[in-house]
């Protein structure tokens, strides 16, 4: 089924959704259950992670209208690192260890490879192993949100920087919100990128220096975008 896709009779906003490559073609599948809120849809997405790639909400045609995708690298496998990309053939979201070596997809080309607007889903609190999420995810959550929006302030930026000091593995979030950014947000936001790289932390700005030697892997990116 294409992305895009009328669902007649779709009274409830948001529906789970299935994910993968028929021919090397994405298709989507939905399931016929539907929720009233974004909420209640990703808690239940995460009572079953391994079975849904995600939320999809749908316009009052039925028309999808955008994909929620969730932060966890590979719930199947107890991977309890957040994603940052996804992988180019399985769709699998996958932090940056689990996909070192792997072709992947930024949040930003699997959008255009669907044809559908992606975002990431907020960490939220429910039951079971979400009921507390830790500082890190709220941090890299956050980070990951803004980065788009908020690299050009100066005030942000120092502020981001003083987060990572206090919480490293929130870096996790630089190089979702980094990767995310198209081409050509890379190129009108470049001076505020390279600031951002002269500013990080040393512990963080050297790990993704380091990384630059591996430009294909999501902190190899982040880094070169940094300007590292």
């Amino acid at each position: 089924m294409h992305p895009f896709f009328n669902t007649p009779g779709v009274t409830r906003m948001f529906r789970l959704i299935q994910l993968h490559a028929q021919h090397g073609v994405p298709r989507i599948g939905v399931d016929p259950d539907g929720y009233g809120s974004e909420r209640a849809a990703i808690a239940r997405y995460r009572e079953t992670p391994a079975t849904y790639f995600g939320v999809g909400r749908f316009d009052e045609s039925g028309r999808l209208a955008e994909i929620i995708m969730d932060i966890e690298c590979n719930p199947a496998n107890g991977c309890p690192n957040l994603a940052v990309v996804v992988h180019a053939e399985t769709f699998q979201p996958l932090c940056d260890t689990c996909s070192f070596g792997l072709e992947v997809l930024s949040v930003a080309e699997l959008s255009d490879r669907l044809g559908v607007a992606v975002r990431l889903a907020p960490v939220m609190a429910s039951s079971g192993r979400h009921a507390a999420p830790d500082d890190s995810c709220s941090v890299t959550n956050r980070i990951a949100r803004e980065l788009a929006t908020g690299i050009e302030n100066p005030v942000w930026r120092m502020e981001l920087c003083a987060e990572l000091a206090r919480t490293p593995a929130a870096v996790n979030g630089l190089l979702i919100g980094v990767g995310a950014l198209s081409h050509r947000d890379v190129l009108d936001l470049y001076p505020a990128l390279c600031a951002l790289g002269s500013q990080l932390p040393g512990l963080v700005h050297g790990d993704l220096t380091r990384a630059t030697a591996r430009p294909l892997s999501p902190a190899g990116v982040a880094g070169l975008r940094l300007g590292l």
